[in-house]
């Protein structure tokens, strides 16, 4: 998909995506992992969600990873917190708030090695059509550290009833991107709330909620 698409729809506000409040599949799954202090958690195709926010308050170091600026800079100011810390190099330009960065640029770009305790996708593998995919599995993959915790929520549904994104990503393809490298449980799939109504429209969609856990 071109990055385009997704900088267009920031600029004409189409942002249905954003949520305006907490996910409540993250504050009810993720506790469960028991994250200690200072432990390190990527967010990938952030936007400008506050499920940062959420994760910077259990003492995390918090990585969010977006491609548009104007997602990231209004992040910040919608949030109130005061103008961030700016760097750059190559491929990122680096906003730092305490412990939360978001890395503005192509997420492909990312050159982390084993660096995360925990990844956290709400939203990300669902944007991406399907010949994406294996490319962002590769970019998960080598992030994590063995042992660490891929909290993942996807939609099913029928794919013929909508254009995404979001994107159909059902569990034979996740078991196919992930299952070299992961134990892969599916912790629940069930009609969504509060997701708009595009996804409200579709009766066979669900929701589905994977734990992952790196074992190689």
């Amino acid at each position: 998909m071109d990055p385009q698409f997704w900088i267009t729809a920031w600029n004409e506000g189409r942002t249905a995506f954003h949520g305006e409040h907490y996910h409540e599949k993250l504050t009810e799954y993720f506790p469960r992992f028991n994250p200690e202090k200072g432990q390190r958690v990527l967010v990938p195709l952030c936007g400008k969600s506050k499920d940062l926010l959420w994760l910077h308050r259990l003492n995390l170091h918090v990585h969010g990873v977006e491609l548009h600026a104007q997602a990231v800079k209004e992040f910040f100011s919608e949030n109130g917190l005061s103008s961030p810390h700016i760097t750059q190099d190559q491929d990122f330009t680096h906003y730092t708030h305490e412990n939360i960065i978001i890395s503005c640029g192509d997420f492909f770009k990312l050159n982390e090695h084993h660096t995360y305790d925990y990844i956290y996708d709400r939203a990300a593998l669902v944007a991406l059509p399907p010949p994406m995919r294996k490319r962002y599995a590769q970019v998960i993959k080598q992030s994590l550290k063995q042992g660490g915790k891929y909290l993942l929520i996807v939609y099913d549904y029928d794919q013929s009833k909508m254009e995404g994104p979001p994107f159909h990503v059902g569990g034979k393809e996740i078991h196919e991107l992930y299952e070299d490298q992961f134990t892969i449980t599916l912790k629940e799939s069930q009609k969504p709330k509060n997701e708009g109504t595009r996804l409200s429209a579709i009766d066979s969609l669900h929701q589905t909620v994977y734990v992952l856990e790196k074992i190689r």
